[in-house]
């Protein structure tokens, strides 16, 4: 028995048997893969929204266009580039996946933790010897 002021003897040998997973970075979990295209596309939605609102406001030619002479004129309505990218956002927010937003990694099955390769020896052993049967 340790006391505690003294380290566990066995914590570097157990250390050295697991590593986290590098899927889940230890998690245990996973963004699904439905989830990880709706966020991608909405990320791009919003780039795009973002590029037509600096558009329309770096173009002081579509005051005269749309028959306002001067700047505090501005029109009333936004152009239809930045309406109808606000609606594709709208639309993309309502398509949201039904699913659950993660699911347990299939690398480490849910655990975080991958055995290093003392850990396959060790598992190895024990199962030659009866003691583990499903890793």
């Amino acid at each position: 028995m340790t006391t505690p002021g003294e380290a566990d003897p066995w914590a570097r040998f157990l250390t050295a048997l697991e590593t986290g997973c590098g899927t889940c970075g230890g998690r245990g979990r996973t963004v699904r893969a439905q989830w990880r295209a709706w966020y991608r596309q909405a990320d791009e939605l919003v780039r795009v929204a973002q590029a037509a609102r600096r558009a329309t406001d770096l173009n002081p030619a579509a005051d005269l266009v749309n028959g306002f002479a001067g700047p505090g004129f501005a029109d009333p309505a936004e152009p239809s580039i930045v309406t109808a990218v606000d609606r594709a956002i709208d639309d993309h927010m309502k398509a949201r996946p039904q699913c659950p937003e993660e699911e347990p990694c299939e690398t480490c099955h849910g655990s975080g933790m991958l055995l290093t390769a003392a850990g396959h020896r060790l598992a190895d052993l024990l199962t030659r010897h009866g003691f583990l049967r499903d890793r």
